[in-house]
């Protein structure tokens, strides 16, 4: 392909994604959506562009973007709110992880003669989780709730972690012919705790640092550099660089309140700078555009039998899901947050990538989870981004929610009002108290 066309291509899909994500406030269209389409037709449709192009750099592309979307979510989150909010993202997690798991591997077994019972429970785990990458850029353009937007965020991360420890697990299980439970849980508890403590310590210790490299010129690039160490470290220790990275983000974002603490005299910790986190923010934008992008042309299309089941399970686990919310979601919040968080089940590159791995050993059954799983993929992506745009416009349209959920109509109006004089931004601490007034009064 000519190199001058690239390059204007490059320019013309970070435009354009600046574009849709300030049309988002008219059209209601997640910029992940029209993302994900352009990939669908410069990949699979027109063929200009395919997989095998990026070769071995994809995976690590994916990789990164990750890293930089769960770090940047990281330094934003406050202790007082992830505190409020674990409990609920802990419990959700394992509620529409399972559930989402049972619907999966029923009708892969059931309805597919060449995927036995080990690969249905395979198929079933790699399309439990929601995808951090794809319910991260989605919640901050709706501008959500920060309890909500913490706990969808923490269940993203928790998810990512149980569909790879599981499914690597499973697919062990799988060529060898033997299924440990105990092996997979001890692989579990040992990823989340020991990955954890690296997050941890590393925040900390960085936070000591960071001000003595501030003196060196381009600085902000340092902070990069030991987000990737960080999660590299962690991943060559075969723990989850996910949950590292999201901690690390996380101490260093909290850092400030040491200060006024023994510990702040003992070891004087500094936070990131505003500078700083814009620098992230910056990356983390222009990542996800190519992301998306890229998600869409590493898109495989089979039979309309195919994503026929993938529909059915897709509507399933969003069945199922808004139960979850209202048995485990006691935070008092809008009947708009609440609904959001009820449909946001999109699944990602991982149930991919993982779903590719199967083919490549030759096993039986192995091209049906592939495009079975790119067909989840795909049409879950479509669908919560439809529902967003529903839920944008008029949350209380899906009656299936309404009756689910419940709703108080002078709740709603309050709310709305509300939001219509004061637009609501994450990062204000002044409105977040305002919020919990009209909540409270309400």
């Amino acid at each position: 392909m000519n190199v001058p066309v690239v390059i204007i291509m490059i320019g013309l899909l970070i435009f354009g994604a600046h574009l849709f994500n300030g049309l988002f406030k008219f059209t209601k269209i997640p910029n992940v959506l029209i993302l994900l389409v352009i990939g669908i037709i410069v990949g699979p449709i027109m063929g200009f562009v395919r997989e095998a192009h990026f070769g071995s750099i994809g995976p690590i592309f994916t990789s990164i973007t990750l890293v930089l979307i769960l770090f940047e979510s990281g330094t934003n989150l406050k202790i007082g709110e992830l505190f409020k909010s674990i409990g609920s993202a802990f419990l959700l997690t394992l509620f529409n992880f399972f559930a989402s798991a049972i619907i999966g591997t029923f009708i892969a077994f059931t309805f597919f003669s060449d995927i036995d019972f080990l690969s249905a429970i395979f198929f079933g785990v790699i399309i439990a989780g929601t995808s951090s990458a794809v319910v991260i850029p989605i919640i901050k353009q709706l501008k959500m709730n920060k309890k909500g937007y913490t706990t969808l965020m923490l269940e993203s991360a928790l998810s990512d972690v149980l569909c790879l420890v599981i499914g690597l697990a499973l697919l062990q299980a799988m060529r060898q012919g033997v299924f440990e439970m105990g092996a997979i849980f001890n692989a579990i508890w040992k990823s989340f705790l020991f990955a954890f403590l690296i997050g941890l310590f590393g925040g900390f210790l960085w936070s000591i640092i960071i001000r003595f490299t501030r003196i060196i010129e381009n600085s902000k690039v340092m902070n990069l550099a030991i987000v990737f160490i960080i999660y590299g470290l962690t991943e060559y220790l075969k723990l989850n660089g996910g949950i590292a990275v999201l901690i690390f983000g996380i101490t260093l974002g909290n850092a400030y309140l040491l200060k006024d603490t023994f510990l702040g005299y003992v070891f004087p910790s500094k936070e990131l700078l505003e500078n700083e986190k814009d620098f992230f923010s910056e990356l983390v934008f222009i990542m996800s555009t190519f992301f998306f992008v890229y998600v869409g042309i590493c898109m495989k299309f089979g039979s309309a039998v195919i994503y026929l089941w993938a529909l059915l399970i897709v509507a399933a686990i969003i069945i199922v899901r808004p139960l979850s919310i209202k048995l485990l979601v006691k935070t008092k919040m809008s009947f708009k947050d609440l609904s959001i968080m009820a449909i946001m089940a999109p699944k990602g590159l991982v149930p991919a990538i993982l779903a590719s791995i199967p083919i490549q050993y030759g096993m039986r059954g192995g091209e049906s989870i592939q495009m079975l799983s790119f067909a989840v993929v795909l049409l879950s992506i479509l669908i919560c981004s439809i529902l967003v745009i529903i839920l944008s416009k008029n949350p209380l349209k899906i009656g299936y929610l309404k009756k689910v959920l419940g709703h108080e109509e002078e709740e709603e109006v309050i709310e709305n009002t509300f939001k219509e004089n004061l637009p609501f931004d994450e990062n204000s601490e002044e409105e977040s108290n305002d919020r919990s007034i009209i909540d409270n009064e309400s």
